[in-house]
């Protein structure tokens, strides 16, 4: 042991709230092994083992703080309810490192926290999403067509796919910038459901990703554990039907489409030309060789990794009410930041995407966008978000 470790742990009798469990999550937010933070601070692994097994009470939090970037109020703050793994619909779980895992966990348990916070300051939507988990064998073509029926829906485009979800409950939060290559993955916490998009694609498979999504936390609320391909090939199933319905397709489309129709088609119900492409060869309106010779030349054409002519972005409107009504309070972003004992950039990363801002680093700085008037509603009834009294 170095004699600066010997002099923190002298310092460690002392009396202190140093909160173990809070370093461990931050280090997997930075996705560092114990190791790559001992190096960092000038230490031995067994030293970084020690503060997070609570061996020690006060360990060295201004360098904590500093080599992790974040304040040092929040290794001191109380105990966080981390995310569960085993609830969480990765969908390609067995392509992710174990660092990349705890990296977007660790994230995910701190916009869980931006969650409550938000409950605990503001009436919103509560969670209104029918439970079909415990239907055995539904088949879930059915099961979106029943969700539109319960939603009143109607079989046309769903015009704003991320406010719908929002009006009925769902949190929706971006990924972290450097895990783009993860898909959005979806849980419940405490009966309340959650969504992370990947905010870097194009935006109608931002929206495709959101109805998977839904499917998973409709479908599999209690079998998420299981990560079977099955459920995953039913959310995919979900989502192509919940977004372009079998009947008003069938409807729309008279005769063979060519090609040039797929684009008129993928404009209209907002989905990608390949989505659109895969749901015309499901439900049997186009051949096995139509499907196969043009989805090659969209592959050539860039709709593989792009969306040419694609859609507007589709951003929060609950995140743009609650942050501009927060603003009207007193709560800036700082403030917000400091009560969540974490950093601005920490927090603009949540809603990257979402709310529609530019900012140094390429983030999106949150409330920067509204002016001081609280905006409509993003819905009637109960969706309009109030100050809890």
């Amino acid at each position: 042991m170095t004699t600066t470790e010997k002099s923190w742990l002298v310092d460690s009798l002392n009396e202190g709230r140093f909160t173990p469990s809070r370093l461990t999550l931050v280090r997997e937010r930075r996705g560092l092994t114990k190791q790559a933070l001992a190096d960092l601070c000038g230490v031995s692994r067994r030293a970084v083992t020690a503060w997070e097994s609570g061996r020690v009470d006060n360990p060295p939090i201004d360098v904590l703080s500093r080599v992790l970037d974040f304040p040092e109020s929040f290794f001191l703050a109380d105990e966080v309810a981390r995310v569960d793994p085993e609830a969480v619909s990765f969908r390609a779980l067995s392509t992710m490192t174990a660092r990349q895992l705890h990296r977007v966990l660790a994230a995910s348990t701190l916009a869980v926290e931006l969650a409550r916070w938000m409950d605990d300051h503001y009436k919103t939507p509560s969670p209104d999403l029918p439970d079909l988990s415990d239907t055995e064998g539904l088949d879930p073509v059915v099961a979106a067509e029943t969700v539109r029926r319960v939603w009143s829906l109607g079989d046309g485009p769903i015009k704003h796919l991320l406010g719908l979800l929002e009006r009925k409950g769902v949190r929706v939060f971006s990924l972290p910038i450097n895990d783009r290559e993860v898909d959005a993955f979806s849980f419940w916490q405490e009966d309340r459901p959650y969504v992370f998009l990947n905010t870097g694609r194009t935006v109608e498979r931002m929206r495709f990703d959101l109805a998977h999504e839904l499917g998973h936390l409709i479908l599999h609320k209690e079998l998420i554990a299981r990560r079977a391909r099955d459920i995953e090939q039913q959310a995919q199933d979900f989502a192509s039907s919940f977004l372009m319905p079998a009947d008003a397709l069938y409807e729309l489309v008279i005769g063979n489409p060519r090609l040039s129709d797929v684009f008129s088609l993928k404009r209209y119900w907002k989905v990608s030309a390949v989505a659109m492409v895969h749901r015309l060869f499901q439900l049997g309106i186009i051949s096995e060789w139509s499907n196969r010779t043009w989805m090659i030349e969209l592959s050539e054409r860039g709709f593989r990794s792009s969306e040419p002519d694609g859609i507007s972005p589709e951003t929060s409107k609950l995140f743009k009410q609650l942050f501009a009504l927060a603003r009207q309070d007193g709560w800036s972003r700082s403030r917000i930041a400091s009560s969540l004992f974490i950093s601005e950039d920490e927090l603009d990363v949540m809603v990257f995407g979402l709310a529609v801002t530019n900012a140094p680093k390429g983030v999106a700085r949150i409330g920067q966008d509204v002016t001081e008037s609280v905006p409509p509603a993003f819905g009637g009834g109960n969706s309009r978000i109030r100050r809890v009294k």
